[in-house]
């Protein structure tokens, strides 16, 4: 049980850092007026942190092994999501130099594999523990 706590307290950071980062230490393009790819990346992100640290929530009041289960299959489907909008469906400003371009897309996917590597080991621990 400990172990689940642990993994869900990571997941719950974990997603909070994703809602956070474009609007705080991994920033996002602020171009007056104009609402750029990063911008709604920035919208989307927060709102897949905010999923994720509720999904966090609910391993940390659950017991049952085929809900711990299918909730880390759902923190799955949202942790793809957190890696391909900067990557590959909405992306990031085009230009290189750019702050979203070189810090908050790597970033996000980072956060989103280290979740996803935390999430595979849970459901390997809650697996094993149910055998």
């Amino acid at each position: 049980m400990k172990k689940n706590v642990v993994f869900a307290v990571i997941i719950f950071i974990f997603g909070l850092l994703v809602a956070i980062a474009p609007f705080t230490f991994a920033r996002v393009c602020e171009i007056g007026g104009k609402l750029m790819k990063c911008h709604w990346t920035a919208r989307i992100e927060l709102f897949l942190g905010v999923a994720l640290a509720f999904l966090a929530l609910l391993k940390l009041i659950s017991a049952n092994k085929m809900f711990q289960l299918g909730l880390a299959a759902g923190i799955m489907v949202i942790v793809c999501g957190v890696i391909l909008v900067p990557s590959v469906l909405i992306g990031v400003c085009g230009m290189p130099m750019m702050h979203c371009h070189s810090v908050a897309r790597p970033t996000l996917v980072v956060l989103g594999i280290l979740i996803f590597f935390a999430v595979v080991i849970d459901m390997v621990i809650i697996w094993k523990k149910g055998s």
